[in-house]
């Protein structure tokens, strides 16, 4: 770790100050690699030429340099106002000095060299191999670098990561001969954690390069629809779904969909009529002291009797002037029957036990049925106290059975509606029972009413 970790500070300080000039000049690298090659070929091709002319050629060059040295410096140095070619003469100076260096250098080279030309002409030849893999590798130079010095960061972090790693391992160590084995078992688990992590690292290379052409295909299948098509699929997507609605009974006419609601309105109220003309309990009956349901069913039977006429009648009205069609007519009558019957009992316990008050209060109570029992429209439609309150009213039941008894369907409400009726009526019945053992305990109240003006 202390190695990697020199080495690692070494390459960083060298690449901070080289990098930078790696990535600013790799053209020129390249570019001089490239003349170097070329001159390295054609010292080469002109071996004795060069041998025969080098010196003279230093000679001119040097005398180049030193012309355009003295140049630079009267026209440049010793004046008061300097040419203003200065900078483009002070760069042919230097490059007539590094171009007289270099003819230097080949001079002496060759002058090194003079008596060997088949091995410089050898040494030639690699230098010219030379110059040119480094001006084919001088565009990606300094990529190339910073590569490298990543990688040795990177050796140098797993190096500092094996070395807590094993600083750890050492502060376990218990004995000497313990620890040394554990040390050798935690090395052999690293080697084969490192070849782990190197074979992994080529499967997640592998999964990648999958994923990738994976995505290709699947780019490739997704399908590409013409105009003709598209339109076909929004027209889909923007109306999916096509109503297609028929009626399961119908009724012929309005006259016929309303009856169901019409008709038990008018026995309801053909009861609370009877009732204004019958009296609920029977005053006679009441003083002489007879059975509570005795004097219950007195009062009941004339007005269902008045009711089972009405029945009659209504239906005789509605079938043979209006030309109302029931699709089960001895049904229906027989379940109108039964609607009076609960009706007037409903009715002579309302006014049995509240008097005067309960007119009031049949009333109010028809009100609330015709609201809430749904024979116009859809109870779902009404305010939320009418759907709360639609369950526990006898019209609710009766309208939805003479639906079924009129314009057909199953006869499921039809039963339904009778057991809620005969419970209606047998509750009434009691109550105004009650209501009659109620009236046969006579007050001082009764005996002496108060007198108000």
């Amino acid at each position: 770790a202390d190695g990697t970790q020199a080495l690692a500070d070494k390459v960083n300080g060298v690449y901070a100050e080289a990098g930078p000039f790696l990535k600013d000049n790799e053209k020129t690298i390249g570019d001089t690699a490239g003349l170097v090659a070329d001159s390295a070929k054609a010292v080469q091709d002109n071996l004795d030429v060069l041998v025969a002319h080098a010196p003279q050629a230093a000679k001119n060059a040097r005398l180049s340099a030193t012309a355009l040295a003295d140049l630079y410096k009267a026209r440049c140095e010793t004046v008061t106002v300097p040419d203003p070619f200065c900078p483009q003469l002070k760069k042919a100076e230097q490059a007539a000095e590094d171009v007289a260096g270099v003819a230097d250098d080949l001079n002496t080279l060759i002058a090194d060299q003079h008596g060997d030309l088949t091995a410089m002409r050898a040494d030639l030849g690699t230098l010219r191999k030379q110059a040119r893999a480094l001006q084919r590798t001088a565009p990606h130079l300094s990529a190339d670098v910073a590569d490298a010095v990543k990688k040795i960061n990177e050796l140098n972090d797993g190096a500092q990561k094996v070395a807590t790693g094993a600083k750890k391992l050492h502060t376990g160590i218990g004995t000497a001969q313990t620890g040394a084995t554990t040390l050798d078992q935690g090395i052999g688990t690293a080697e084969t954690g490192a070849r782990s992590l190197d074979g992994g690292l080529y499967k997640l290379a592998d999964g990648s390069d999958r994923l990738a052409g994976g995505l290709h295909d699947g780019a490739r299948k997704i399908p590409d629809y013409d105009k003709h098509d598209r339109d076909e699929r929004t027209g889909v997507m923007a109306d999916p779904v096509q109503l297609a609605s028929h009626d399961l009974h119908r009724a012929p006419n309005y006259g016929t969909g309303f009856a169901p609601y019409f008709i038990p309105l008018s026995l309801w109220v053909g009861a609370m009529v009877a009732y204004m003309l019958i009296p609920p309990l029977n005053r006679r009956a009441l003083a002489a002291g007879s059975p509570a349901w005795r004097i219950a069913f007195a009062g009941w039977l004339p007005v269902v009797a008045v009711g089972f006429l009405q029945v009659g009648a209504l239906m005789a009205v509605l079938h043979w002037a209006i030309g109302l069609r029931m699709l089960r007519a001895a049904g229906t009558i027989g379940f109108l029957f039964l609607v009076t019957a609960c009706f007037a009992a409903i009715v002579q316990w309302l006014n049995a036990r509240f008097g005067a008050a309960g007119r009031i209060l049949v009333l109010a109570l028809l009100m609330l049925q015709l609201t809430s029992a749904g024979g116009t429209y859809p109870v779902q439609t009404s305010p939320g106290f009418f759907n709360a309150i639609h369950p526990y009213l006898p019209m609710s039941y009766i309208v939805a059975a003479l639906r079924r008894l009129i314009t057909g369907g199953g006869l499921g409400p039809v039963w339904q509606a009778c057991a809620v009726l005969a419970a209606f009526t047998a509750g009434a019945l009691a109550l105004t029972a009650l209501a009659a053992r109620r009236r046969q305990v006579w007050t001082l109240d009764r005996l002496h009413p108060e007198l108000s003006l």
